[in-house]
């Protein structure tokens, strides 16, 4: 079933200031869009496509210019304690998503005190579970952010948002500071908790790769609008040019034929006191 529903939503923003003439820049245009309950989807699109726009909208930190966001068929008028309950984002910007006067571990327990009403000594023994989940140590969470470094920021903010099992966790980029290997081995963990719990996600994403490992379906952004919808497949394939663009730029590129060169100088095994000591 349907669990957050875009409906002709058009959004931008006011730029230009002192020195500039100030204008409007649309960035979302007549936006229509289905997210259904349990299921991964990959939002993909180039920068400045409006994929970060559309994450405030569906989070209710925004309201559209034009068009509804619904949450279960009701309108989305912002980020309450039963919507939060349910649905939880990961910013790309891991540091300033953390309050940098507080340990690790109290910004992980935030959720669980104010959102499911854990006490102390559950909130201590559910952060150390989180985050050996995320591949951190315990010892992690008494770090104030800064003693991190970005790829373990990120893995802390998917932490916090696993805390009170949401139906729905929005992934802005959340994986981009992390190397290959734990790219993969965070997004296996994600398809287990999805398996175990029911839990969707929303990768947004410009790698097509990380979405055919995790999605079972990708939408893909261009210039605000909405240029394809399609199941991920084995065979996945875009038509519209700007999505095939950005098809083509993750594919490894083809080996070359390697060309027969000059040989190389005979050199004599024995060498000079000079190279020896070079």
């Amino acid at each position: 079933m349907s669990f957050l529903q875009i409906r002709d939503v058009s959004h931008g923003y006011t730029a230009g200031g002192l020195f500039s003439k100030r204008h409007r820049v649309d960035v979302l245009r007549g936006l229509n869009l289905d997210l259904i309950e349990g299921q991964n989807l990959g939002l993909l699109g180039s920068s400045g496509s409006g994929k970060s726009t559309l994450a405030r909208l569906l989070m209710g930190l925004e309201s559209p210019d034009q068009g509804t966001v619904t949450f279960r068929s009701a309108p989305l008028t912002g980020p309450g304690k039963a919507f939060l309950q349910q649905v939880q984002m990961v910013f790309q910007d891991a540091l300033s998503a953390f309050n940098p006067q507080r340990s690790i571990g109290w910004s992980i327990a935030e959720p669980l005190r104010h959102l499911a009403g854990m006490g102390e000594v559950a909130c201590k023994a559910r952060v150390e579970q989180l985050l050996r989940q995320v591949k951190l140590l315990p010892c992690d969470g008494d770090k104030i952010p800064t003693q991190l470094s970005g790829g373990q920021l990120q893995r802390a903010g998917i932490a916090r948002a696993l805390s009170v099992a949401p139906k729905l966790i929005i992934l802005d980029e959340a994986l981009s500071n992390l190397d290959r290997v734990l790219q993969v081995q965070i997004l296996e963990l994600l398809a287990d908790i999805r398996r175990e719990s029911g839990t969707g996600f929303v990768l947004i994403t410009h790698d097509l790769s990380l979405i055919k490992h995790f999605c079972q379906r990708v939408v893909v952004l261009a210039e605000g609008t909405l240029v394809e919808d399609r199941e991920v497949t084995p065979h996945l394939y875009f038509e519209h040019p700007a999505a095939a663009q950005l098809q083509a730029a993750v594919l490894p590129a083809r080996p070359r034929r390697a060309q027969p060169g000059p040989a190389a100088p005979h050199r004599s095994p024995t060498t000079t006191v000079g190279e020896r000591q070079a």
